[in-house]
């Protein structure tokens, strides 16, 4: 079994070694998985610094949204994965206005 050897023309800079390691050495699943641990980091960080789990999964998902508009610009990210974290974002917002609804 070979695996694909980078060429000195996609080593000339960091973006083209992002873009080698992305598209051809994982079949574009390297920053979706970088997403996830940027995600489920920034959730455990927030669940430990005292806040309700509603409000972390907001956060988590706010930053993670972020970064992948910024990575959707570059070319590293599809946009499937942009939607997907707005649909994650979408949910924490109504779970969050839920949690905070007065009982009657």
């Amino acid at each position: 079994m070979t695996f694909p050897a980078p060429t000195t023309n996609e080593t000339s800079n960091l973006f083209k070694i992002f873009k080698f390691i992305n598209n051809t050495a994982t079949d574009g699943l390297f920053f979706p998985i970088i997403l996830l641990v940027i995600w489920t980091v920034a959730f455990i960080v927030s669940l430990s610094h005292g806040r309700v789990a509603n409000v972390s999964f907001v956060f988590a998902s706010f930053i993670s949204f972020i970064l992948s508009i910024i990575l959707a610009l570059m070319g590293f990210l599809a946009p499937q994965y942009i939607y997907l974290l707005s649909i994650f974002l979408a949910f924490g917002l109504v779970w969050m206005k839920l949690q905070n609804a007065p009982l009657n």
